[in-house]
């Protein structure tokens, strides 16, 4: 179950990510508590995934010029394999023939 709390990716400088999430009581206030920073967003998410409850989903906002080139984590999903770029987050799926 998810708190429905707003949560904010940001990469402020190169590899320098921060995450805003809204403080208690989610919905009726604008105040927000920033974390960070972090090497990568992979890093931040997991700082954010082992300290604070489930927020329900989240925006990302990297730099200009991410070309994912850094390809670390991959699983495999519903119809292929899905990798994520360490650096901005972003979900790349390749399909798998046959599927």
């Amino acid at each position: 179950m998810s708190t429905g709390a707003e949560c904010y990716f940001v990469e402020r400088a190169y590899r320098m990510w921060y995450y805003e999430l809204q403080e208690w009581p989610y919905g009726e206030t604008e105040e927000y508590e920033t974390f960070g920073p972090f090497d990568t967003f992979k890093e931040a998410e997991a700082h954010l995934s082992s300290n604070h409850a489930n927020p329900g989903g989240w925006s990302t906002e990297a730099l200009p010029g991410c070309k994912h080139d850094l390809l670390t984590e991959m699983s495999f999903g519903y119809r292929g394999y899905t990798h994520s770029c360490d650096r901005c987050g972003d979900h790349l799926k390749k399909e798998v023939a046959g599927k």
